[in-house]
């Protein structure tokens, strides 16, 4: 998406779509990094997985699996406000032009796929989908999870996703948001009995001079990454990854600000860098830091000015009566393209007219996190850069 504003703004659509192609060629020479085993052959012992993510323009976050006999890989944002697990399918239609765009699921040529067929259909403001419900393995670098069900998808919105580099989606939201019943992708390795700990953990990496974006540990913690204890915030409700934030604090020259002071509603969210929240404090926000209005029709509506964007200022997010703050020269978003450099606010305005904040790889990039299902919380703490 984020390229695509650049297409629009500088008129290059075409060439865009070339360097599309060109980053493509890029990041998939650096699959060999990916962790994903050629034989994917379950090893014994082991407790968990890791996988390697990687950042595709400075705000997406994706990791390689592998599905199917013979096993064929996908590109998959492990997404903490989906419960379902999507890929789109070979059953796409030719006019749809994003699935084509994609790698796309073929149960013919797969020897472990299970016929399911219930139909799947979702209708939003920012997305729209369409397909079934398939079942098959999924293959991570150590690990196979059998008898996945997740969404063959076979129609999906064009502007959204044609310029995505992911090719699906791996839900890691709680169950009861999962579609007919359907047991998603954690769930299904706690009930396989793969890994031994019922946490997941995220480590994003702040070098700007490397695709390779941290790591996602399924079934298990990495605390080597962290340099202050880890603070428990408790899930609102076992929905989303939803907590309570006590409010958010900026100070701009000598006067201070803030924001959400009476106590609001933050879910995290690993599949954007965008920090979202009600349009009027996001106006201020962005009015403060000097960013300019871009576009109406896209996620990332502000830009600042890229010669004094470090000079902006950071940002305090109050959770559990402890200050997490972030720092400019992480949460801008840099875009580059023949030369030509954006840089972008990551204070984007919610479409839904909804006071839950979200906060994604923005403030994530300066933070580890860990979520425990059982226990039903998220543990945060400032990482070691």
């Amino acid at each position: 998406m984020q390229s695509f504003i650049l297409c629009l703004l500088f008129g290059i659509f075409p060439i865009c779509i070339h360097s599309r192609i060109v980053l493509d060629i890029y990041h998939d020479n650096s699959r060999a990094n990916s962790g994903v085993s050629a034989e994917n052959i379950q090893t014994p012992n082991q407790t968990y997985d890791e996988i390697s993510l990687v950042k595709y323009l400075n705000s997406e976050y994706y990791g390689v699996i592998k599905v199917g006999k013979p096993a064929r890989e996908f590109k998959v944002i492990f997404d903490t406000t989906w419960a379902d697990s999507w890929l789109p399918s070979e059953h796409c239609a030719l006019y749809e032009l994003s699935c084509m765009w994609h790698t796309r699921y073929d149960s013919r040529k797969s020897s472990t796929y299970k016929e399911d067929g219930r139909k799947y259909e979702r209708k939003g403001d920012e997305i729209s989908l369409k397909g079934f419900l398939s079942t098959d393995d999924f293959h991570l670098p150590h690990l196979k999870v059998a008898n996945q069900t997740f969404i063959e998808i076979t129609h999906m919105p064009i502007m959204s996703t044609i310029l995505q580099k992911a090719d699906g989606v791996i839900g890691l939201a709680f169950s009861s948001l999962a579609v007919d019943g359907t047991i998603p992708f954690f769930y299904n390795m706690i009930r396989q009995n793969i890994i031994k700990q019922n946490i997941f953990t995220f480590y994003m990496n702040r070098d700007p001079t490397t695709p390779k974006a941290g790591n996602l540990i399924l079934g298990g913690t990495d605390r080597s990454h962290i340099k202050t204890n880890l603070t428990y915030l408790p899930v609102i409700e076992k929905k989303y990854w939803t907590i309570h934030m006590d409010k958010i604090l900026m100070k701009v020259g000598n006067k201070s600000y803030s924001y959400c002071t009476g106590g609001c509603d933050a879910m995290i969210d690993t599949s954007s860098n965008a920090i979202v929240g009600p349009g009027d404090i996001i106006g201020k926000i962005n009015d403060m830091m000097g960013a300019k209005f871009v576009w109406e029709y896209f996620s990332y509506k502000y830009m600042v000015d890229c010669r004094t964007f470090a000079k902006l200022p950071p940002i305090t997010f109050v959770l559990g009566g402890k200050n997490f703050t972030i720092e400019s020269k992480y949460y801008i978003q840099h875009m580059t393209a023949f030369s030509a450099t954006l840089c972008l606010s990551p204070f984007v305005a919610s479409t839904t007219n909804s006071n839950v904040w979200q906060l994604g790889g923005a403030f994530l990039m300066q933070f580890y996190t860990e979520y425990d299902l059982d226990r039903g919380r998220i543990g945060i703490a400032e990482t070691i850069i």
